[in-house]
């Protein structure tokens, strides 16, 4: 009996090899092809984690006054403005220049992305000064690299934010020459500079709300019209140009607004030129920009840098909407008291 049974074991495990062998000597079907649909690049609680790191860095490298600390979690304009400001701040020994950025935050915009580098938006809570809130964007470069704070703009007082998707579902990222929208970002960051350097008087303004409307653009040309005319009298008769263009490299940031529209943060670059006769002085005019300063000796020729960043919404193409401006920071990173050495041919000394 038990042969009997071990025969029948036997055969069996036979047959199933030879069924086994003869599959495996077949083509296998083709795999299913599968969808893979796109998820938001950080979770709600990763997001508040990076910026927890973030904010941790800002604090102990403004405590300690040293710039170098910055460089784990900041980069780009952030870095750049950060960096100065500490600077001044020791130069001053006041801290009261440096950008409050409350570590609590009312909203959180994570893009649905597969690629890097992958970007991330915050609007910190209201800070005890009650200033308006700003918008904070954060990127990681490579999927080995930490998330770093890219920079931050201060949003206009009682301005109405697009709507994005919820954070647990992602908002699409926007590349820079996007065709969807009324004007590309990349296209749009390029006329606002001009709208800014030419105080208003561009072909591009019908894109844009009206200047009136527009805080930075209004703050600028107010700023150009007082040193063109401080510039203007017999004693102190000089030049003044401004300077504005979008900043090289990969400076502009886009996300898609619910209404198909998109929110675009970018980087621009700005700098100012005066020169008097010779023989005056001029003088800086702020608390930064004397700083800056620390050490030089005051001549007839003040340059300074400024190291901007404007947040925009592009409405969607077709919109009959005008692009507007969401936020702005306008920061003094540099100054100097002679020209440029590839100026001085455009401002040669006056004469007599």
């Amino acid at each position: 009996m038990r042969r009997n049974r071990s025969l029948l074991i036997s055969a069996n495990a036979l047959a199933a090899a030879f069924v086994f062998s003869a599959c495996a000597n077949q083509p296998l079907p083709p795999l299913a092809q599968i969808d893979f649909v796109p998820t938001p690049a950080l979770t709600e609680q990763q997001s508040l984690n990076v910026l927890a790191d973030i904010s941790a860095t800002l604090e102990s490298a403004a405590e300690a006054r040293d710039p170098e600390l910055l460089n784990s979690r900041v980069y780009g304009p952030a870095l750049t403005v950060r960096a100065s400001q500490i600077w001044v701040a020791a130069v001053r020994d006041d801290d009261s220049l440096i950008t409050v950025i409350p570590d609590t935050y009312q909203q959180l915009i994570i893009p649905v992305t597969d690629y890097w580098p992958r970007p991330a938006w915050a609007i910190p809570a209201v800070t005890d000064q009650l200033q308006p809130p700003r918008l904070l964007a954060f990127d990681q470069s490579g999927p080995r690299d930490p998330y770093r704070l890219w920079g931050w703009v201060q949003l206009v007082p009682g301005v109405t934010m697009p709507a994005f998707n919820d954070p647990r579902v992602g908002s699409e990222e926007v590349p820079a020459d996007d065709a969807s929208l009324k004007v590309s970002p990349q296209e749009a960051v390029a006329q606002y500079a001009q709208l800014l350097a030419t105080s208003g008087d561009s072909p591009y303004a019908a894109n844009f709300q009206p200047q009136a409307d527009d805080p930075f653009r209004d703050f600028l040309a107010t700023w150009v019209a007082a040193q063109q005319e401080a510039l203007a009298g017999e004693r102190v008769e000089g030049t003044y140009t401004l300077t504005v263009q979008p900043a090289e490299g990969n400076s502009v940031r886009a996300v898609r607004s619910a209404d198909g529209g998109a929110m675009v943060l970018a980087e621009l670059f700005t700098s100012e030129q005066l020169q008097a006769v010779a023989g005056a002085v001029l003088a800086p005019q702020t608390m930064t920009a004397q700083a800056l300063l620390y050490g030089q000796e005051f001549t007839n020729v003040l340059t300074a840098e400024y190291t901007d960043m404007i947040a925009l919404y592009i409405p969607p193409a077709g919109s009959p909407d005008p692009i507007t401006l969401l936020g702005y920071s306008h920061i003094q990173t540099g100054a100097g008291v002679t020209l440029p050495e590839s100026q001085y041919e455009q401002y040669p000394e006056p004469t007599e």
